[in-house]
C-alpha cells in the first residue's frame, strides 16, 4: 500500500496497483512491478515430479528404518538422500503417466549381500505373530562376518497410509545364525497388506546387509 508523507503535498512511497513509488537521495521514482509469469510444466517435468513423489512418499514413512539400513552405505551423505537416489533409479515401473514400485527391487537397507538363500513365512492368527525362518549362504556369512548380526524384520503397509500400524518391526532381535525371527502384529480393525523385508545389522550399527523383500502378507 502506498503512503503519503507530510500531507497531500508530501512524497509518496510504497505500492499502488501495478506500480511502486520509491524515494531516494536523488529524487522520487515510480517503477512498474515485475510481471509474474506462470510457466506451464512440460509433460516431461510432470512425469519427473510424479516419479519423485512416488518414491518420496515411501521413503518418508520408512525413514526410521532407512536411517539404520543406509547408515554405513550412505556415509558421508544422508541416508534419506541415498535411499531416494537408489530407489528412483532401480525400483520404479512406469505405467502410462504414473509409476508403480517394484517391491522386489525396493531397498530399505544397502550393504553387503543378504546371505539368505531360502525362507518361509508363517502367520499364527491366534497369537498374531509372524515367524520367518531361513537358510543362509555360509560362504557369504563367513566372507562378511555377519553370523552374529541382528535381524531386522520390517512390515510396511505400502498401499494404505491410513493403516493403524503402517510400520512394524521386531522388538527382540535374533541373529542371522539363529535362522528365525518373530514379529508381533497388533489386531487390526480392517484388513491390511504388508510388504515384508528383512536385513541384518552389526551389533553397533557400523555395518549391515542389503534388505531382502520376502513378499506380502494380509492380516
Amino acid at each position: 500500500m502506498a503512503m503519503i508523507k507530510n500531507g497531500v503535498n508530501g512524497t509518496v512511497s510504497g505500492k499502488a496497483g501495478s506500480v511502486v513509488f520509491v524515494s531516494t537521495k536523488t529524487g522520487n521514482y515510480v517503477r512498474s512491478l515485475p510481471s509474474v509469469k506462470k510457466r506451464v510444466p512440460t509433460p516431461e517435468q510432470l512425469l519427473s515430479r510424479t516419479r519423485f513423489k512416488t518414491v518420496r512418499s515411501h521413503i518418508s514413512l520408512l525413514n526410521p528404518i532407512i536411517k539404520i539400513g543406509y547408515k554405513a552405505y550412505s556415509y558421508p551423505k544422508r541416508p534419506y538422500d541415498v535411499a531416494m537416489s537408489y530407489n528412483l533409479k532401480e525400483a520404479l515401473i512406469q505405467e502410462g503417466d504414473g509409476f508403480l514400485v517394484d517391491w522386489q527391487k525396493f531397498m530399505i537397507a544397502k550393504g553387503s549381500p543378504n546371505p539368505i538363500t531360502s525362507y518361509t513365512m508363517d502367520f499364527d492368527q491366534e497369537k498374531q505373530v509372524l515367524q520367518v525362518t531361513w537358510e543362509y549362504d555360509a560362504y557369504l556369512e563367513k566372507k562378511f562376518d555377519t553370523r552374529t548380526y541382528d535381524s531386522f524384520l520390517i512390515l510396511y503397509s505400502a498401499g494404505d497410509d491410513k493403516a493403524e500400524y503402517p510400520l512394524l518391526e521386531n522388538d527382540s532381535k535374533g541373529k542371522l545364525m539363529s535362522g528365525k525371527q518373530d514379529v508381533h502384529i497388533p489386531a487390526h480393525k480392517k484388513e491390511v497388506t504388508y510388504e515384508v523385508f528383512i536385513f541384518f545389522v552389526e551389533r553397533y550399527g557400523e555395518d549391515n546387509t542389503d534388505s531382502l523383500h520376502l513378499g506380502k502378507i494380509k492380516v
